[in-house]
């Protein structure tokens, strides 16, 4: 049984009243067989499929909170612990991709460490390319001033 359906088609399909497929489709979800989207003015979706769908975390989501340029996911990243903004960056250059160089310029605009960018920068051998696509983002956005230090 997967596929996507609304509160109404899964009720119906199921033979189920629409509280009893409510009830069913948030178990599911909270076991992590069903994601939700829409809502609001829109109808809900339900996405169900036999394989526990795990949320991503990594450079996508980022790139998409932040950049106005929306990525579509070339593949599935996980990460565990504390995944950054300056995280994202690297992992940006490291894609080598035009679009995504371009979503990852936006990501400049909301550095919090520097000094973790810069060891990052320099623990996969990136130093040059970090700065010069700061440079590329200056002249399209508004960043914050890197410090002299690191220039």
């Amino acid at each position: 049984m997967q596929g996507k359906y609304t509160v109404e088609l899964f009720a119906k399909e199921r033979n189920l009243t629409r509280q009893s497929a409510i009830n069913l489709l948030s178990k599911l979800k909270k076991q992590g067989y069903v994601t939700v989207s829409g809502g609001g003015r829109q109808k809900r979706i339900y996405t169900v499929s036999n394989k526990i769908q795990k949320p991503t975390n990594g450079f996508y989501s980022i790139v998409n909170k932040y950049s106005p340029e929306k990525l579509q996911p070339d593949f599935k990243h996980y990460t565990y612990g504390n995944y950054t903004i300056e995280h994202a960056i690297i992992d940006g250059i490291k894609i080598n991709n035009v679009r995504t160089r371009q979503a990852t310029m936006h990501l400049f605009r909301h550095i919090r460490s520097w000094k973790r960018l810069f060891q990052l920068a320099k623990k996969h051998n990136l130093t040059k390319e970090v700065i010069n696509l700061y440079y590329e983002a200056r002249k399209t956005t508004r960043c914050k001033t890197m410090p002299k230090r690191y220039q």
